[in-house]
Formats: C-alpha cells, structure tokens, sequence
C-alpha cells in the first residue's frame, strides 16, 4: 500500500524548483512593507506607539525600505476625515514625514465652515416646510439625519473634500 503524504509534503514536492522573479521579490518586499506601515499607524493611532517610537522605525526602515515615506503619506491621506479630530495624523505628517499639515488643515476647517452654512441653510428650509404643514414652535427641531437630501449633499461634500485633499498634496 502506498505511503500517506501530508498536504504540506505534496505543496513542497510540487514548488521545490520554483524560483521568485525579482519583480515578485520586489512586490513582496512592498506588500510586506506596506502591512508594516499601516501596523505603526494604527498603534500610533491608537496610542500603543509613541511619535519618538514611530520616528526610530521609520528611521530603521528608510534605510531597507525607501518606499516607507511615501507610503506613510498616502496612510496619512487615507485616513483624514473631514469630521474627526486629525491630529495625531497632523502631527505625523508634521514630525515624521517634514510635511506641512497647515493646507491639509484649513481644508478640514473649510469644510466645518461649508457644512455649518449648509446646516442652517437646511434647517431654514425644513421649519419652512413644517410651517407649512402648521408645525411650528420653539421645540420644533428638524432631524436633517433623516432628509434624503441632505444626506446627499453631505455625501457630496465629503467627496468633494476627499477630492480637495489629494490635490493640495
């Protein structure tokens, strides 16, 4: 009777003459790279790394991994939201990558400032529609949460802000 050979057995009898390219090296070296960038961003976002301690790493891997910074960056960009508090990505982009968080900043700000016009504008135009219907009073507080269309526009808006983001890097 034959012998009983595991998966694992038959897996490194088949690949055993297979040889990586260097452009699958090279493709694995940034697939891991990009894994380890985006695990020091969540433990710095998270608080389980410091800035100093973020700064040896990419001091560590600029030297191996010359990809690091940019693709610090692009985490960085990935993850701004425009209704967050983004500093801890600021002062990233700030002290470990030299770049100056104050354009991505005032975007941020400007669309707090578009968002607050676009909510009273709304709200305006709601009491109006309840006034309509005979529904008014001091208690009455329209719940923009619940208009199509102002969860469209604020769909809208994030979009166009996300937009604004990649052009001022």
């Amino acid at each position: 009777m034959g012998e009983i050979r595991s998966t694992l057995d038959l897996i490194m009898e088949k690949t055993k003459n297979l040889i990586l390219t260097e452009e699958e090296k090279a493709a694995i070296r940034t697939r891991e790279g990009k894994a380890k960038i985006r695990g020091w961003f969540q433990r710095y976002s998270d608080g389980v790394l410091t800035i100093r301690d973020l700064k040896e790493n990419m001091e560590q891997e600029r030297g191996t991994f010359p990809e690091a910074a940019p693709l610090l960056s692009e985490e960085c960009l990935a993850h701004v939201e425009p209704e967050a508090d983004n500093q801890k990505i600021f002062q990233m982009m700030d002290e470990i990558l030299g770049i100056d968080s104050a354009p991505f900043q005032r975007l941020v700000d400007d669309f707090h400032d578009e968002m607050l016009r676009h909510r009273d504008e709304a709200t305006r135009d709601a009491l109006d529609v309840l006034h309509g219907q005979e529904i008014s009073g001091t208690a009455v507080i329209p719940n923009l949460n619940l208009s199509p269309a102002w969860n469209a526009l604020l769909a809208n808006t994030r979009e166009q802000f996300r937009n604004k983001l990649y052009l001022v890097r």
